[in-house]
């Protein structure tokens, strides 16, 4: 489903002046595996780092990776919207449907996306 719209997309941008805009669709898909490698991160951290760490520096250590996975969501939430509207623009179905100003829904979107690259690789 993500792979065919992103094919789609990328598909007519080949067919365009806007080559370099594939780099864009490649940034949505390393930001998307970004964002879940951070989300892995802190809550493996959340479960390990509790029996080595106590209380102020296990607060602080916590807090950097919350930040490290903040900032890696908010940049795959202006990838979605830089694709949709580059979807938009050239005529194919978005990438992502959902709410653009929903956090959930945009995290949610990466896992199933990540989901669908990694059922679908070639062994």
């Amino acid at each position: 489903m993500f792979r065919e719209r992103i094919e789609l997309l990328l598909d007519s941008i080949s067919d365009s002046s806007d080559v370099e805009y594939s780099d864009t669709v490649q940034e949505l898909i390393e930001s998307a595996a970004e964002y879940m490698k951070r989300v892995v991160v802190l809550e493996a951290a959340r479960s390990t780092a509790k029996h080595k760490m106590e209380g102020e520096e296990y607060r602080e250590y916590i807090q950097q990776l919350d930040s490290s996975r903040s900032s890696a969501h908010n940049k795959l939430i202006s990838n979605v919207k830089l694709v949709n509207r580059l979807c938009k623009q050239n005529g194919t179905p978005s990438v992502f449907e959902g709410d653009e100003d929903k956090r959930i829904e945009i995290a949610d979107f990466a896992q199933l996306m990540m989901d669908e690259y990694f059922s679908t690789r070639i062994l």
